[in-house]
C-alpha cells in the first residue's frame, strides 16, 4: 500500500462513459469461432443493450464513502470486498450499516439497491438523519439504469419527509 488517499467517485458520468458501458468485447473473428448457442446469447445481449441504452449509474459504496453533511462509512458489513486504487482493501456497505460524523454521532443507511441486489448501499442512498451518501472510493462496481427498464420498487426508494 502506498499510503495515498483513495479517490472519490460519484454517479456523475459523461455520455461517453455511458456509451462505453455497452462496448462490445468480442471481435468479428472471435465471434466466428463461437458455437451457435453462445452466439445466440451474445446477439440477444447486443439487441437488449441497443434497445435499452444506459442512462445512469449508481456506484456501490464502501468503507470510506462520504455523505453530503460530512459523515463517513467507517465499518461496512456486506460480504463483497474491493481493492482500491491505492491498494487498500475495503468492504461494501449495505442497508443498516452506519455513517459516523466528526462529532461522534451516527446515522443508519436506510435506502439501498433493493432486495434483488442484496440491499447493497449506493451513492445516493439516504440515511436515517436525512443525509445522503455522495461518493465512494471504489470505481469498479455499479448498477446501471437503462432506458425503458424500470428499477425495482425498493431500489433507492423516495423518502417522504
Amino acid at each position: 500500500m502506498n499510503g495515498s488517499l483513495p479517490l472519490a467517485y460519484t454517479n456523475q458520468v459523461s455520455p461517453e462513459f455511458l456509451r462505453n458501458l455497452d462496448k462490445f468485447p468480442f471481435t468479428e473473428r472471435q465471434l466466428a469461432s463461437f458455437e451457435e448457442q453462445a452466439l445466440a446469447i451474445v446477439n440477444q445481449q447486443r439487441s437488449y443493450a441497443k434497445a435499452h441504452p444506459p442512462i445512469a449509474i449508481y456506484r456501490v459504496v464502501t468503507a470510506g464513502s462520504q455523505t453530503r453533511n460530512g459523515g463517513v462509512i467507517q465499518h461496512a458489513t456486506a460480504p463483497m470486498e474491493f481493492t482500491l486504487d491505492n491498494g487498500e482493501q475495503v468492504r461494501a456497505a449495505q442497508k443498516g450499516d452506519y455513517v459516523v460524523y466528526s462529532d461522534g454521532s451516527k446515522a443508519k443507511i436506510i435506502t439501498a439497491s433493493g432486495e434483488g441486489n442484496s440491499h447493497v448501499a449506493l451513492v445516493g442512498s439516504h440515511l436515517s438523519n436525512g443525509d445522503e451518501i455522495i461518493n465512494t472510493p471504489q470505481s469498479g462496481l455499479l448498477c446501471i439504469a437503462r432506458q425503458g427498464v424500470a428499477l425495482a420498487d425498493d431500489f433507492l426508494p423516495v423518502i417522504e419527509d
